[in-house]
């Protein structure tokens, strides 16, 4: 390995040649920065690669009064790096045995003056037992690891359904703002939004519609707020929004206002209508409290007092409100008539019949498929396709029904080009439907797309995702011109629209899946212990492939303290006891004297199943810079 030297050549030579085999190979393996400190005369050498990395050859004379020329260091970071030097320099008395290595994570300057993570592992030779004659030194990029990481955070923080913050999320974050970055002569709203209806919904069309209303809910609230407002869904049903330094009051009114009809919808099946709304209760910060708690709990009483008085409205706190008599301002809990809810048969009410396939099914295709079936014998349909969109722009037929003497024409249509399957397009109308009555009606340059085919009627309608098109459920009709009738159109419409929320979520989740794995394949990578605990229990429901290889995979399930403290019952240092309410993420050295071990733990609450109370702790042993 070719190091600086400068005309310190000679310093080299008392090398060994493992030691320089050993260097080389370990930078070409994994483009590692080497370093090396001679302690007498104080000179530092590096391999050629630190200008790469830097943009700069270190000085080399008078190591250890030139280290923060050297390394250009986070001021954060640089403690480490300085005390142990300072050790070696004044004397072997100073250093226990434990030292002789020393791993630590800090950021330097690169050659682009930005601050980057490099992982520094250290090991101090001596000439004889007691005297230390050199420190070697071995940098490595860890940059996009900790980023990596960062995004894991990141993630851990947001509602998987609706992209919003979630409930701890949201809470830490409007304490932190409301404690630390108000503006002094603005005002702070905040709305508690709770949907009115919606248990009725969830529980007819069931949890998947559900989801879809939830989702699309959330985002109409998210569109009415600025991006700097905070915006988060604390509950199944339940919003909360921050709206930051508000200068005209009346805001509050036009927000509160615009919610009301932008959440107010409607769905229909059968006869009947279920319809979902908002309520909604507001405080103001300074006038109603500056503390989070405060906030909330007014905000929660005016949200109560509208529940009470009929829904469908907003309230501003003031200290007259009455106290409302509602019991529980999340979801409804009147029961449903038994007399709606009796069994009905597949043919009274197929969508009903949809959605319970959806929602059962472990096989998705073979559910898709059978709907297909199912709704175009029913509605004497000839061919049924779904067309989806591709990554790169075009379409694909990914589902097909046909009746029994149509013939399939899905092996032909899996290269469609954009402008062929988006050609009913500008004909849609506002409900995402194309209704044609007959193909010979249609103009030129759409009839054409039909040439050679026997489709003599047809209903298309969009499935749109993010407001643009991500595929097509089309209905089509063989026999004769078919004049559509209003409540076929809304069955096979409301049908697609089921399909179109059930087959994007699959996507998303599908995609979510290759996330998954992916982020399990960065936490088996991560150079530290990650956990995820059971707060209350004490139950150890993950381990990474570093913890897994120090403690084994048997211990997934058992209690943390057992294995990794060592102790009978839960510690009394455990890091998750610093966590509160109000704090969801805590950084905290812990000792574990049965194992004589020191870990720096960064410890956060996030979301898990069954709305456990759930931490993530990741873990660095520090025993060695701990120990003296």
């Amino acid at each position: 390995m070719k190091f600086i030297k400068e005309g310190k050549s000679e310093n080299m030579t008392r090398l060994r040649q493992f030691d320089v085999d050993s260097y080389r190979i370990l930078a070409e393996l994994s483009e590692a920065v080497m370093f090396e400190w001679e302690i007498h005369p104080d000179c530092f050498f590096a391999a050629a690669n630190w200008k790469l990395n830097f943009g700069h050859e270190p000085i080399m004379e008078n190591f250890s009064q030139n280290i923060e020329k050297i390394f250009f260091m986070h001021p954060d970071d640089k403690d480490v790096l300085l005390e142990y030097v300072n050790k070696i320099k004044n004397g072997p008395n100073n250093l226990s045995f434990t030292q002789n290595y020393l791993k630590f994570e800090m950021r330097l300057k690169n050659k682009d003056q930005e601050y980057i993570w490099f992982r520094l592992r250290l090991i101090l030779r001596y000439i004889d037992d007691v005297h230390p004659d050199r420190l070697l030194g071995m940098m490595t990029n860890i940059d996009e690891e900790k980023k990596e990481f960062e995004l894991l955070r990141y993630q851990a923080q947001k509602d998987l359904l609706t992209g919003l913050y979630n409930k701890m999320t949201t809470n830490t974050l409007i304490t932190e703002y409301l404690e630390n970055s108000c503006l002094p002569d603005k005002k702070q709203a905040l709305f508690i939004i709770d949907i009115d209806g919606f248990k009725e919904v969830n529980d007819h069309f069931g949890h998947l519609f559900g989801d879809a209303v939830i989702a699309d809910l959330a985002q109409r609230i998210e569109k009415t707020f600025r991006e700097t407002d905070i915006v988060g869904r604390i509950g199944g049903d339940e919003f909360i929004v921050l709206i930051k330094n508000i200068s005209k009051l009346e805001l509050i009114e036009q927000k509160a206002q615009e919610l009301l009809k932008y959440l107010k919808r409607t769905y229909s099946s059968n006869g009947e209508t279920y319809a979902v709304s908002a309520s909604i209760g507001i405080a103001l910060c300074p006038d109603h409290g500056t503390f989070f708690t405060d906030l909330f709990n007014k905000a929660d009483h005016a949200l109560y007092y509208v529940k009470e008085h009929g829904k469908n409205n907003y309230a501003l706190y003031h200290q007259k409100l009455p106290e409302a008599a509602y019991n529980n301002a999340r979801i409804d809990t009147q029961k449903v008539d038994s007399t709606k809810r009796r069994k009905k048969s597949f043919h009274e009410n197929v969508i009903e019949y949809v959605f319970k396939i959806l929602y059962h099914t472990k096989d998705a295709n073979v559910a898709i498929n059978l709907i297909l079936e199912v709704i175009g014998e029913k509605y004497d349909i000839s061919r049924m396709f779904i067309l989806e969109r591709t990554a790169v722009g075009g379409y694909v037929n990914t589902f097909e029904w046909c009746n029994y003497d149509v013939e399939s024409r899905q092996a032909e249509q899996q290269d469609i080009p954009k402008e062929a399957a988006e050609k009913f397009k500008p004909y849609f109308d506002e409900n995402g439907i194309f209704s044609c009555v007959n193909i010979a009606m249609l103009p030129n340059e759409l009839r054409q797309y039909f040439a050679g085919t026997p489709v003599r009627a047809l209903l298309e309608c969009q499935m749109i995702e993010g407001g643009v098109a991500a595929g097509f459920i089309g209905f089509e009709y063989n026999e004769y011109a078919r004049m559509w009738k209003s409540d076929e159109i809304e069955s096979l419409s409301f049908t697609a629209e089921i399909l179109s929320t059930f087959l994007l979520k699959k996507r998303a989740m599908d995609k979510l899946q290759v996330v998954h794995l992916q982020t399990l394949e960065i936490l088996d990578n991560i150079d530290s212990f990650v956990y995820v605990i059971d707060k209350k229990s004490h139950e150890t429901l993950f381990l990474n492939k570093k913890a897994i290889e120090f403690f084994g995979a048997n211990k997934i399930g058992g209690r943390c303290y057992e294995f990794i403290s060592c102790e009978d019952g839960p510690c009394d240092y455990c890091p998750m006891l610093f966590l509160t309410d109000s704090l969801d993420h805590v950084a905290q050295e812990v000792y574990l004297p049965k194992r004589n071990l020191w870990f720096k733990a960064a410890v956060s609450r996030i979301q898990w199943t069954e709305g456990r109370d759930v931490c993530l702790l990741h873990c660095h042993d520090i025993t060695a810079y701990k120990t003296k």
